[in-house]
């Protein structure tokens, strides 16, 4: 755990980026940052209540399941599912790189709910629900990614599943 607090961790994941993993990080960063400068906060917006913690919930628990039980479908279906590369392009058609896709929007979901409660914890002292809603959306997105991926590697590397040979 201590491992992800050093300087020198991030440095050498960052290393290993291309220019595509480094362009994805600044838009990130760029499209999450954009709404907070041009958001018409007022003083009496709706603040986190219990309908939006039942809400949070109900995202956590959809996007979570939602993702190992599409690609486990996919993968019955005939289409080898790849681990998601941060340095490959997130808009592909080809679907068994569709994780990628996924896992830019939860990490853009992620840093945009982080940024924005921050923001508005800092500023006006208030709890914005849309950032976290935003903040819960994405990680339950990455946290579905990880599940799909460990659900899929579950049976080993003995053969491929695909329709042809479980029947």
């Amino acid at each position: 755990m201590k491992k992800y607090f050093t300087k020198s961790f991030y440095k050498e994941r960052m290393k290993s980026w291309n220019k595509i993993g480094k362009m994805k990080s600044i838009a990130i960063f760029v499209i999450s940052i954009f709404p907070i400068f041009f958001s018409g906060y007022n003083k009496n917006t709706e603040l986190l209540n219990d309908s939006y913690l039942i809400i949070s919930v109900l995202i956590f628990i959809f996007a979570t399941l939602f993702l190992p039980l599409i690609t486990k479908f996919w993968s019955l279906v005939g289409i080898e599912i790849k681990k998601p590369n941060w340095n490959e392009n997130p808009i592909s058609f080809n679907f068994s790189k569709g994780l990628n896709f996924f896992q830019f929007c939860g990490y853009w979901f992620t840093t945009s709910g982080i940024l924005k409660a921050v923001f508005f914890g800092i500023f006006y002292q208030k709890l914005d629900s849309e950032g976290v809603i935003l903040f819960v959306y994405g990680i339950s997105i990455l946290l579905g990614i990880k599940l799909s991926i460990k659900w899929l590697n579950k049976g080993g590397k003995k053969t491929k599943k695909t329709v042809a040979n479980t029947v």
